[in-house]
């Protein structure tokens, strides 16, 4: 008596990728980098640590200043925030090296056998890009502006949430820094070398404005200083209105529009570009 064995057919079961795939793949490995996870932890405390710190400089200039000279000016908004304005530079470094890295190592070439049309990666790291810093970030702004102002407080120098155009200018800081964020993730894309996209970032915000303050007005240069990158931004994160630069509304409409030219053509060099 035989027994007759039946032999099922192998067929393979086709997974789609999607984009909420993509985002979960790309979630995981940016919170797998350790160098990426220091530096977000680092840009958090930071953005805490440093606006404490001027908060408590600002309290004590203004403690021991002259009263008969008159108040001598405090900005406090700028005093418990000036760790996020530093924070700009770390968060546009990871925004490079989340893709920069990957073009160096090769491993971007595995994201994209999976992926073949290669956006979907690119788009998917902008975003889990963004929500991190914005969260992140988010917090440390916010965490540092009420200690600041609890410190500035205890002489009576502190401003409130409620206060005109505070809560403006701290959505807005919250905002700069995604803004550069993403910007850094487009450059690092067209340049996938890590130290050449961060030193163009780090020229972008801290040397360029600087230097376009000597350019002639006969040649452009206030119409040039107002439109540049971060310039345009210089209103929407303080409570006063800066002469010269772009009111809040028009800044930051102004620079969602070099972010989306930025990651564009980081875009434009992922599709088109061999790896």
């Amino acid at each position: 008596m035989s027994a007759t064995v039946e032999v099922q057919q192998f067929r393979p079961v086709e997974h789609r990728v999607t984009f909420p795939g993509l985002v979960r793949s790309e979630w995981i490995k940016f919170w797998s980098v350790r160098s990426v996870v220091m530096t977000m932890a680092a840009s958090f405390l930071a953005t805490i640590g440093i606006g404490v710190a001027f908060s408590f400089a600002a309290r004590s200039i203004m403690s021991s200043a002259d009263p008969t000279q008159g108040p001598p000016g405090l900005d406090a908004l700028a005093a418990s925030t000036t760790g996020a304005q530093i924070a700009t530079l770390v968060v546009a470094s990871v925004g490079v090296i989340v893709i920069a890295g990957e073009f160096s190592t090769g491993m971007i070439r595995t994201s994209f056998v999976t992926a073949p049309g290669r956006l979907g990666v690119f788009f998917a790291k902008a975003l889990v890009l963004a929500v991190t810093v914005a969260v992140v970030l988010g917090v440390a702004v916010f965490v540092a502006f009420l200690l600041g102002q609890a410190i500035l407080n205890t002489r009576d120098f502190g401003i409130s949430i409620g206060d005109a155009g505070v809560l403006r200018a701290l959505l807005g800081t919250v905002a700069l820094l995604v803004g550069v964020a993403l910007a850094g993730l487009g450059l690092g894309a067209l340049m996938r070398n890590s130290a050449g996209a961060i030193c163009t970032v780090v020229a972008a915000i801290f040397v360029v404005p600087p230097l376009l303050q000597l350019v002639p007005d006969s040649w452009g240069g206030d119409t040039v200083n107002e439109y540049f990158f971060t310039n345009t931004t210089n209103n929407l994160v303080s409570v006063s209105d800066a002469p010269g630069f772009l009111p809040p509304g028009a800044g930051l409409a102004v620079f969602a529009v070099w972010v989306a030219v930025l990651l564009g053509v980081g875009a434009l060099s992922v599709k088109t570009r061999d790896v």
